[in-house]
């Protein structure tokens, strides 16, 4: 077994601001190679994304922009011929697997709402089909991005529950941290995610900065969708319902696994339509719009957690997945 780390892969590398250069350049020049590339694959870019190859990777990435908040597709290019490949951002590993017959294998991965702008370390390792693993490491340029701010007034209740209700609120926040925890190897999704409330416009208040009754301040972790009261909201893409539960501050809610660390997470309803267990179909109804929990009136909360990572949905929706 031979193993060509980080050390050796070192040597042969631009300086670090070079390389940084050379990876900016190369988004300009990427988008139309990956085009070509990703038809002959059988799956195609979708408008608005990018795709960057790095150089002696095994991987092709494909994101809607490198910022805080955005998913990224990372899909296995040129049949190589491995095994397995492992992706390791941060504190986190991400294995590519197969989608289903003819898909190349891929791994979604996240920069998440809150990271900095400052070059995020992508580790690579190839366990190949003659025994041999190798390693490589490149720096992807994290680009800045400002996120607004909006002063809320809310029920104090809302805000500072009473005594009697903070034990629930501390272990329902355990709940739901507990199902994010849930690890399922398979995919469970069909193709593209669609967004839960087609053809409504989301506000644009993803990682927007919220200051409550002028005091308390948090970073909304999702996208809002207003629709009337009972419109039915649908699964953005297959998968296993881990929780379907009223909950003190996200209201009736549902949160769908679709496996590899990957949930959706919708609140706020007046009627749930499914249970936890229950498989659902992408764009199957899971429940009805409402103004349940810590809310100003009628609409859909969506979110998206990847390993926990917290991600904008829409970037999600951008990648090319069949």
């Amino acid at each position: 077994m031979v193993l060509a780390g980080n050390d050796a892969m070192k040597k042969k590398r631009l300086p670090r601001d070079a390389r940084r250069i050379a990876l900016q350049r190369a988004f300009l020049v990427s988008g139309w190679l990956a085009l070509a590339a990703f038809s002959a694959m059988g799956m195609m870019l979708k408008s608005g994304t990018r795709a960057l190859t790095l150089q002696g990777l095994p991987v092709e990435l494909i994101f809607r922009s490198l910022q805080p908040g955005e998913a990224i597709l990372a899909v296995l290019k040129d049949n190589p011929p491995v095994r397995r490949v492992i992706l390791k951002v941060r504190d986190h590993k991400y294995v590519l697997g197969g989608a289903g017959k003819g898909a190349p294998p891929f791994a979604l991965i996240g920069i998440d709402v809150a990271a900095k702008s400052e070059p995020l370390s992508l580790g690579v390792v190839e366990e190949k089909t003659d025994g041999t693993i190798t390693g490589a490491e490149e720096e992807l340029p994290v680009e800045p991005k400002e996120f607004p701010r909006r002063r809320f007034v809310v029920d104090e209740a809302m805000l500072n529950p009473p005594p009697q209700e903070q034990v629930r609120v501390a272990r329902e926040g355990d709940l739901i941290q507990s199902v994010f925890d849930i690890f399922t190897p398979e995919w469970l999704g069909t193709g593209n995610f669609i967004s839960p409330l087609p053809g409504r416009e989301p506000f644009p208040n993803f990682g927007q900065i919220r200051i409550y009754n002028k005091t308390r301040q948090s970073v909304h972790a999702g996208v809002d969708i207003a629709a009337p009261w009972g419109t039915p909201t649908l699964a953005s893409n297959a998968g296993r319902v881990v929780l379907a539960s009223h909950l003190y501050l996200s209201g009736k809610t549902v949160i769908i696994d679709h496996g590899r660390g990957v949930f959706t997470f919708y609140c706020h309803f007046s009627k749930l339509l499914v249970k936890r267990g229950d498989w659902v179909k992408k764009g199957q109804a899971i429940a009805k719009v409402g103004n349940t929990g810590r809310s100003t009136g009628p609409h859909l909360h969506w979110a998206v957690r990847i390993l926990d990572v917290r991600v904008d949905p829409f970037s999600l929706v951008c990648l090319p997945l069949e």
